[in-house]
């Protein structure tokens, strides 16, 4: 699996040898997520990939309101996706086990399959929700969108605290590059909440702007994954 900058990866999916590679604009994670001794989603790593089936797609729950619940035991989490969404594997981003990864459907740029947005859910054992988000969100937007070497603007952290406990945390990203594939910018956002000895957080990821932003969820969508969020 190769880097190729601005969140571009390159999977080489082991069993499928006839399937074209899966890249991913803007919206990558720096995490190595692993499943069924299968490496996923890699940014600034190497290793082997699974790229997921394509599915077909809507950004619009006007379109097709038949969202997929996602039900993360693991992480003591549920929220909702669209139903175009596909899992993308388990692994880890610092501290935080990631035991839920979801991809937006791929599209085809410049000879390549990419994608607009991720989401994932983890746990770890902490007593702030506020501090896991922060630290989560703040690796996934520079490891995500840093440039040949030049880390991204990130804005200061909006944080929200409701009187559950549930935290609610998001950065807006800027790269210092772009092309015809990627988007100008994007929001890295959080939703972290105590669960016992740990803390259980699920963070959104998306690309916005640009070429290709219908790919991705529109703004309805960004507030009906967030909105959806709960302890299960």
């Amino acid at each position: 699996m190769s880097y190729s900058g601005l969140g571009v990866y390159q999977q080489q999916p082991p069993k499928r040898p006839s399937r074209a590679p899966l890249w991913i604009a803007l919206a990558a994670v720096a995490v190595l997520l692993v499943g069924g001794g299968v490496t996923a989603l890699v940014v600034l790593k190497s290793g082997d990939g699974q790229a997921a089936p394509t599915a077909a797609s809507t950004t619009s729950t006007e379109a097709e309101p038949d969202w997929q619940p996602v039900d993360d035991e693991k992480a003591g989490l549920s929220y909702e996706l669209p139903p175009s969404w596909e899992a993308s594997g388990t692994g880890s981003s610092g501290r935080v086990k990631l035991s839920t990864t979801y991809v937006s459907r791929p599209f085809q740029c410049q000879g390549r399959s990419m994608i607009q947005a991720q989401a994932m859910a983890g746990s770890l054992v902490h007593d702030d929700p506020e501090q896991v988000a922060a630290e989560l969100v703040d690796r996934i937007a520079a490891g995500g969108y840093t440039v040949n070497g030049a880390p991204p603007e990130i804005g200061e952290p909006r944080v929200e605290s409701g009187d559950d406990g549930v935290v609610r945390l998001s950065v807006e990203v800027t790269p210092k590059s772009a092309s015809a594939c990627y988007a100008p910018k994007a929001t890295v956002s959080a939703v972290a909440m105590r669960d016992g000895s740990e803390v259980a957080v699920f963070v959104l990821n998306v690309a916005e702007g640009g070429p290709h932003v219908a790919e991705g969820p529109s703004d309805e969508d960004v507030r009906r994954i967030l909105g959806s969020v709960r302890q299960s």
